[in-house]
Parts: C-alpha cells; structure tokens; sequence
C-alpha cells in the first residue's frame, strides 16, 4: 500500500484533502511517501478498509525491519 492508493481509495486530488478526509498531519503523509507506510499502519487500513486496501509486506517500511 502507498500514498497513491489511499488517494485513489478516499477519492481524494491532493495530500491536503486526502490529510484532512483520514485525518493524519500533512507532515505523517509526508513521511509515508518518503519512507512507506508502516507496516501496523498498512494492516489497519486494510482491516478498516474490509480488505480494498491491501497491506504490502514488502513495502519500503517493512524492509527496514530485516
């Protein structure tokens, strides 16, 4: 899961609407397309989401932790 795909799933054009609709600071998107989504984060989008959101377990965060 990436910035791209909570934009497309909450219908949102920018980071700012997209900030306000979850909201989360601008700066926590920020840090998410910088450094990916954590993987904790990831997993409870996708449960609140009732799995249109996938977790991506090998997304830029989750490489961190090897």
């Amino acid at each position: 899961m990436n910035l791209q795909d909570l934009l497309d799933y909450h219908d949102c054009s920018s980071k700012q609407e997209l900030s306000r609709k979850m909201l989360v600071s601008r700066i926590t998107l920020w840090k998410w397309e910088k450094e990916g989504i954590p993987l904790r984060t990831q997993a409870f989008l996708e449960i609140e989401s009732k799995g249109i959101l996938k977790a991506d377990l090998l997304s830029k965060s989750s490489q961190s932790l090897n």
